[in-house]
């Protein structure tokens, strides 16, 4: 194995046989478990905040009551719109993790890899363009493909996880 492999190994964190099921077009065991740890963070994150802003609406709700102060019955209700489209969002994303876990398959992307490195006010964005589509990726994983080399990339269908990748050609 080259060091080149086994440094995109350890960035994407996958296995010899992640790799044979994959190429096979299904998610490993040890991939669905990954998948599953990761909603469960994400799932977890998203019921912190929603409880900080329940809490943070009620507080502005009821201030704005008492003291007649409609800028913060405004943002009490800005809360509650925001509170809901998170809750959109994060019912999106487990619903697609869901259909994941469920199919058991994963797409392949093949092409020649461009690397891309966008520079912006947050900071740096890391993205591999292939087969016409950008993905958003760690340094690290960034760094472990060689630009304008061919690569299969296998990830999720649904939420589109990167789950591990092979040189060609």
């Amino acid at each position: 194995m080259t060091e080149a492999a086994s440094s995109l190994m350890a960035a994407l964190q996958f296995t010899r046989s992640d790799l044979a099921a994959n190429q096979q077009g299904k998610l490993s065991p040890a991939q669905a478990a990954r998948i599953q740890r990761a909603r469960r963070r994400q799932l977890l994150g998203a019921a912190l905040l929603f409880f900080c802003f329940v809490i943070g609406a009620t507080m502005m709700l009821f201030a704005g009551q008492r003291e007649g102060n409609p800028i913060l019955s405004g943002a009490g209700g800005a809360l509650i719109v925001m509170n809901a489209l998170l809750v959109g969002l994060v019912g999106r994303g487990s619903m697609r993790v869901s259909s994941d876990l469920r199919a058991g398959s994963v797409e392949a992307l093949a092409g020649e890899v461009e690397r891309v490195l966008r520079k912006g006010p947050q900071g740096e964005m890391y993205l591999l363009r292939i087969a016409g589509a950008d993905l958003r990726v760690s340094k690290e994983v960034f760094l472990g493909f060689r630009h304008e080399r061919s690569y299969r990339i296998y990830r999720s269908k649904g939420s589109r996880m990167l789950l591990s990748a092979e040189a060609i050609g």
